[in-house]
């Protein structure tokens, strides 16, 4: 009975944890494509560090095997993709244009009372602990970046301008240079969308979509690094390619979801787990390029990486697919709706938990480091399924700011009239005396 009670809960936990929307229709299969971004970026990031702690592991730097699921950027490129299809979503189902003041009011409320909270939460719990235990994180490229003053970091961080003003990962959570990415991604995105969406013939709209696209992917290849005394080489200029690509694909999932529907389905399906191989196998292209080949090439696989990524998203688009139906599943959607949480408490888990086994069984073989790795992305998978239940959901309720202070003012309230004297209580109308009581209650 407690066997089948324990099956029962683990098949209700997609429901009960779906994400919470602030307008539209829930998409499954877009989370979907998140799970991949997420596992990239975890299954990356544990193969760095185990490269790093165990001996037997870097042996097998140069390998295959590591080339493919050792790069987590892979991951953050889709992330970015995804983020410009979901914002270009939501701005093509408003009623109010992208630059009017109705419309930025709910964009950038939603974007800090949603996004905020939980990063705050994140860095502020990792500075007190390293603050208050001295902990030094071993075997870390970043952490011993500048600036000094960890407290430095920690508000460059809260800014999301650790890397514009120091040209380094933060330092107490360097995944977050992706997430500084985003935030210049969401003050520009409007301009964006009213620039776009403004066009109103088809072949400007072409031109413009695949002059900008060459331009992000011209700006990738030769990144600068530095403008106008901000270090720029991790920000947008680099990554826009993806975020643009995401916003074409929002626009035209109507039409590309009618041209999918009209192939064969094994066909679509196939299709989409191909375009994942191909965007796994993809090496890292050079960037500034001092030869017409190694340009040619650089662009090559650029091109190839957007093909990819389009063809899997046109896959998810499709009416029905084996891809579409493995984005969809229950627990897929689930972690991938979670990965902003898995996202933020992934990497103090592996870091930590990596260097505590490695400081016991250094000599370890590949099969038990392998061992190490999939209990650890369990572990990375319960801690961000939990800071998601109660930290991040408790904050895609629209309205828990006002639900917040209520509750304050209301424990407030209750705890003045606890402590007023008992004849002032029986002196009180019948009326008070019962909303007292219901406030003490809540």
């Amino acid at each position: 009975m407690a066997l089948q009670n324990l099956l029962s809960l683990a098949a209700s936990l997609p429901t009960r944890l779906q994400r919470r929307l602030s307008g539209g229709v829930y998409r499954p299969e877009v989370d979907g494509l998140r799970f991949l971004a997420i596992a990239i970026v975890v299954v990356g990031h544990f193969v760095e560090r185990a490269l790093r702690f165990f001996p037997a592991a870097a042996e097998q730097r140069d390998s295959l095997v590591v080339e493919w699921i050792g790069r987590p950027g892979l991951g953050v490129q889709l992330f970015f993709c995804v983020s410009g299809f979901i914002l270009a979503g939501q701005a093509m189902r408003s009623r109010h244009g992208p630059l009017t003041g109705a419309f930025l009011r709910g964009y950038l409320s939603r974007r800090v009372l949603r996004i905020e909270p939980p990063y705050l939460i994140l860095l502020f719990v990792t500075f007190a602990a390293i603050t208050l235990t001295g902990y030094h994180p071993q075997g870390t490229n970043h952490f011993a970046a500048p600036p000094d003053s960890l407290t430095a970091s920690l508000f460059g961080s809260i800014f999301y301008l650790h890397g514009l003003i120091w040209g380094s990962f933060p330092r107490l959570f360097p995944p977050g240079w992706s997430l500084e990415v985003e935030v210049q991604f969401y003050l520009l995105a409007p301009l964006l969308f009213f620039l776009y969406f403004g066009l109103t013939r088809a072949w400007a709209r072409g031109l413009c979509g695949a002059a900008l696209l060459a331009a992000g992917v011209i700006a990738s290849t030769f990144p600068p690094r530095t403008l106008g005394g901000l270090d720029v080489y991790y920000s947008i200029l680099r990554f826009f390619q993806f975020f643009w690509l995401g916003i074409l694909l929002a626009h035209g999932r109507e039409a590309i979801a009618a041209a999918m529907g009209r192939l064969p389905r094994p066909l679509v399906g196939a299709a989409g787990f191909f375009a994942l191989f191909v965007f796994l196998a993809i090496p890292n292209p050079p960037e500034h390029p001092v030869t017409l080949s190694a340009l040619a090439s650089g662009l090559s696989l650029r091109a190839l990486t957007l093909a990819a990524t389009a063809t899997m998203f046109a896959c998810v688009l499709a009416p029905a697919s084996a891809f579409r139906s493995f984005c969809a599943y229950p627990w897929i959607s689930l972690i991938g709706g979670a990965c902003y949480s898995i996202y933020l408490t992934h990497l103090q888990t592996l870091q930590f938990v990596t260097g505590q086994i490695a400081k016991r069984v250094p000599d370890s073989p590949l099969a038990a480091i392998a061992l190490y790795g999939a209990l650890e992305i369990l572990l990375v998978l319960a801690v961000g399924l939990a800071y998601y239940a109660v930290i991040e959901r408790t904050f895609m309720i629209r309205d828990w700011p006002s639900r917040f202070w209520n509750a304050c003012a209301s424990r407030l309230r209750a705890g003045r009239t606890a402590q007023s004297p008992p004849e002032q209580l029986d002196d009180a109308p019948h009326g008070l005396r019962a909303n007292v009581a219901v406030e003490s209650k809540s």
